[in-house]
């Protein structure tokens, strides 16, 4: 059974043409996934869900309204959110790792991005946060001050039971476009991720030594693509527009300063 894939973007209809047993490309939302781009994607989410979309996959989803978050939240429809720096198959496999890794101390992540991209960054890191510790965390303390700091800023997280984590950003030139996000948990087993848009790097460290995890090859449209056939097949929703919600709220608390 394939389902129908109803997109302008280009990257996504290569994606569809690279996955002929279960997708198959389509003029018409209605019944379909359908392909969108992160800019206002929330409204052009909703269109797509009146005009009968199936599902809605959003490339590179930008800020948007909390009562837009929440409404699309509450909806039994899949939404798949394709976040640049923090995609679907790293945090799988990151949270494979972590499963039965025994306690930790604390977690730590920084991210780098030009200063017109470092709120989006700075969202994924929070991302990469709450995949480390577990759980949803809150600002415990700030020192956050683009003004003061020239665009950079150190955040302590802490999650549910009191376990903490520190979240650097900073403005940097030189940083890939959509920027680079490291991610580090601290106990039994160190698990570090490293990665850009192109590229992710997962290491792990215990008794038994370091490893590195198999490269991810696959391209973030397929692997957007597959998430939102199979919600669909399953009958399903996701929960991307909710953490998506989460971790965009302590991104803009942090974020007006940093790029103040």
């Amino acid at each position: 059974m394939t389902v129908a894939v109803s997109t302008t973007l280009q990257p996504y209809r290569v994606a569809a043409a690279e996955l002929p047993q279960s997708v198959r490309l389509a003029g018409d939302p209605s019944g379909a996934v359908v392909a969108i781009g992160g800019e206002r994607w929330t409204d052009a989410a909703e269109r797509a869900i009146r005009a009968g979309a199936a599902a809605v996959v959003v490339r590179r989803p930008g800020a948007a309204p909390l009562d837009d978050l929440a409404r699309l939240a509450e909806l039994a429809i899949p939404i798949v959110l394709d976040r640049p720096l923090l995609r679907a198959d790293a945090v799988v496999a990151a949270r494979a790792a972590l499963d039965g890794a025994g306690p930790f101390a604390t977690a730590t992540v920084e991210c780098h991005a030009p200063s017109r991209a470092l709120r989006d960054a700075l969202r994924d890191a929070v991302g990469w946060t709450r995949v480390l510790l577990g759980a949803d965390p809150r600002v415990s303390s700030s020192s956050f001050d683009g003004s003061a700091s020239g665009g950079r800023g150190l955040a302590l997280l802490e999650a549910p039971g009191g376990v903490p984590a520190s979240v650097i950003a900073a403005a940097t030139p030189g940083a890939p476009p959509f920027g680079r996000v490291r991610a580090m948990r601290l106990g039994e087993t160190l698990v570090e991720f490293d990665g850009d848009e192109h590229q992710q790097r997962i290491e792990v460290a215990d008794a038994a030594g370091r490893r590195v995890l198999p490269r991810l090859f696959e391209s973030p449209e397929r692997v957007a693509l597959r998430r939102a056939v199979a919600a669909v097949l399953a009958g399903q929703a996701t929960r991307d527009v909710a953490e998506f919600a989460h971790d965009d709220g302590l991104a803009a608390v942090l974020g007006d300063a940093v790029t103040a």
